[in-house]
């Protein structure tokens, strides 16, 4: 029985719901609507098993043509609905066709893979059991085997298998790409072997082996960038493994005599793109392009499309640099140098012999968004029938990188990210649907789907996403870290006082740090008069309830939040430092988005500790004014994250287990 196929080779959904059917030779007429075909079609694969495919040519399908609007397309990276018509220079852009070079590339692999594992292959071949999916569903999984985190001092990497993946040095033992392994051989400084350092050895190994990770001390310029060279080299054999294997299959089905029945090789998912990369800002953006271009094997980049246009959307020009950054800290730099945009989505894909960015979404292999403008795309497709997420679908990798910095912008944009990836795509996009993994057909995607949060510090919200949402069958691992705190760094004779709250439940701390403030410490700053108080806070919740119970009071304050408008700033800190307002409200995000230096402080109290440890020395460090200057800490058992960071793991245990409810330090 022939199926009809369009002109690039796959089946349709129609044609193929009625083979399955046992229509042989459904009139056009009488072709099934094309939603209600492929929903159908899944159904009646995997009630059959996946089943057998007829004697037909099937061939990647082409995305030059999707109608689905890559939305960054605007001189300004910005949003619109045009889209990149540049046509394929390729008429298949999975088969590679460079001669001598990809041969011996190819006998390379081939020795390869008949010596050690193929981590990409155990990994998506898994046959997944009801009882193993019951398991990870339920998200009990335990953090139990334990292994010394190199390039880390008393740190340690856990997981929640029994045996902790082997980190060797040299590339070659991970079946990682010939002609990828050569061209970081050229890029990457290594003093470990292949790598550039012991830790990103040992990171990589995990990244290899398809773990779910959560990485919480990025640290500095250095370390971060070893980290992501890691995660870019993990993306792009991931990449070129999969054409790699689409092309391979292909040459198998064109060659085979069409003869009887065979198995379709399951190669595929709904849609192309496998790979989502999640970045709060644009500067941020172009430094991963930029090293992803490094890396690519010369053999895919013989040309870049739209190179110029990216570098001009994503950077920044002369007239919109600000000199005032020349005295920020060296971290405030390293996030904030460039273009600071939070809206942007980009698609990013790889041909035989060229890079072409800005490529259609569903014509990726990459796809690099901002959590701001991948929620636009989930908000257009929720308002416009004719647009869809269905480039979601597919998504094998999902890396979410600077993810402290993601927190000091939206994170309900990350966790409504997870209420849409890896869902059944609500039209066929040309899909040959006989290559379809089954366990996509089932619904198991996610099971699939690796996910690495890359972040400098652990946070409870973070956690949380991580233990909930991420239920890759191959498992977890996570860094946990001892720390040495940033009261070194404090250069005053400062007394810091720690004032314990008492709660039982994280429900209740609010409303106990609350009550411990207006009952216990206001009375006190409402009678001195010495004024230059300074209140930090973490949330902006809490700000709110403050800035509300100050009014109440008549108390002389101002504020200084992440919404303060500039003029409105100004005029604060002046009032503040010249006495006209005795206290000043002040939230970490503000901090983190301008690291004011705020003159006049007398006494700082901190109604919350901050995430960012940096900023808790930083803030002391600017008291001054008065000859006894004073530091009030409100912490509870639920500030145990912040308080290691702050003072150290030894002393916060030794905080938390003590009885006494007040420490000095």
């Amino acid at each position: 029985m022939a199926l009809k196929r369009k002109r690039n080779g796959t089946v349709t959904a129609a044609a193929a719901a009625a083979a399955a059917a046992g229509d042989p030779s459904p009139s056009t007429s009488e072709e099934l609507d094309a939603a209600t075909a492929y929903s159908t079609l899944i159904a009646t694969l995997k009630s059959r098993g996946g089943g057998q495919t007829c004697g037909f040519q099937t061939k990647e399908r082409d995305h030059s043509s999707d109608d689905v609007p890559n939305a960054d397309t605007e001189r300004n990276g910005g949003l619109s609905d045009k889209e990149d018509t540049e046509p394929d220079q390729s008429d298949d852009e999975f088969q590679d066709d460079d001669g001598d070079e990809i041969l011996e590339e190819q006998v390379d692999d081939e020795n390869l893979e008949t010596s050690t594992v193929d981590e990409f292959k155990v990994h998506l071949d898994h046959k997944l059991g009801e009882g193993e999916i019951a398991e990870l569903d339920s998200a009990k999984s335990k953090l139990n085997v334990e292994n010394i985190a190199s390039g880390f001092l008393n740190s340690k990497w856990i997981i929640d298998k029994e045996k902790f993946p082997k980190a060797e040095s040299k590339l070659s033992h991970y079946n990682v790409k010939a002609r990828l392994r050569s061209q970081w051989a050229n890029v990457a400084k290594r003093k470990f072997g292949d790598f550039q350092s012991e830790h990103q050895c040992q990171f990589y190994s995990l990244c290899n082996s398809y773990y779910d990770i959560l990485h919480t001390r990025k640290g500095g310029k250095k370390l971060s960038s070893e980290t992501m060279d890691a995660c870019l080299l993990h993306i792009i054999n991931h990449v070129l493994k999969t054409k790699d294997l689409v092309s391979k299959n292909n040459d198998k089905l064109h060659n085979r005599e069409p003869t009887g029945v065979f198995n379709s090789p399951r190669d595929q998912g709904f849609t192309r793109p496998k790979v989502l990369v999640l970045l709060p800002m644009r500067n941020l953006a172009l430094k991963l392009v930029k090293r992803l271009l490094a890396l690519a094997p010369p053999t895919q980049k013989a040309t870049v499309d739209f190179k110029q246009r990216f570098f001009d959307d994503f950077g920044l020009g002369e007239e919109d640099k600000d000199d005032k950054q020349a005295s920020k800290p060296a971290d405030f730099k390293f996030i904030f140098d460039g273009n600071n945009d939070d809206h942007f989505r980009i698609g990013i894909k790889f041909t035989r012999k060229a890079v072409k960015l800005y490529s259609d979404f569903l014509s990726s292999d990459i796809i690099l968004a901002s959590p701001l403008g991948l929620t636009t795309s989930i908000q257009e497709a929720k308002a416009d029938t004719s647009k869809n997420i269905d480039f979601l679908s597919s998504i094998e990798i999902l890396v979410i990188d600077f993810a402290d910095v993601i927190l000091m912008q939206n994170w309900s944009h990350v966790v409504s990210l997870f209420d849409h990836i890896n869902k059944m795509p609500s039209k066929q996009h040309d899909t040959d649907i006989m290559r379809i993994r089954e366990w996509y057909l089932d619904g198991h995607a996610r099971y699939f789907r690796q996910t690495i949060f890359l972040s400098s510090y652990p946070d409870a919200a973070i956690n949380a996403l991580f233990f909930r949402q991420c239920v890759n069958h191959t498992g977890k691992a996570k860094l946990q870290c001892r720390y040495d705190g940033v009261l070194s760094n404090i250069m005053l004779q400062v007394r810091q006082v720690y004032e314990g709250v008492q709660c039982e439940s994280i429900t209740d701390v609010d409303d106990a740090r609350f009550e411990f403030f207006t009952k216990q410490l206001f009375p006190r700053i409402k009678e001195s008069l010495q004024g230059g108080t300074m209140l930090f806070v973490r949330s902006y919740f809490d700000f709110v309830r403050l800035r509300n119970f100050l009014k109440a009071e008549s108390a002389s304050f101002c504020l200084l939040g992440e919404y303060t408008k500039s003029s409105d700033v100004s005029r604060s800190r002046t009032w503040f430092f010249h006495g006209q307002r005795r206290i000043m409200l002040y939230t970490e995000r503000a901090h983190f988005y301008h690291r004011y230096q705020i003159r006049g402080i007398r006494e700082l109290i901190f109604y919350s500790l901050p995430d960012h440890a940096n900023f808790y020395s930083e803030m002391v460090n600017m008291l001054g004014g008065g000859q006894n200057p004073s530091c009030t800490v409100i912490y509870s058992k639920f500030d145990k994250l912040q308080l290691e960071r702050i003072v150290g793991t030894q002393r916060a245990q030794k905080l938390l287990a003590s009885k006494e409810t007040m420490m000095f330090f």
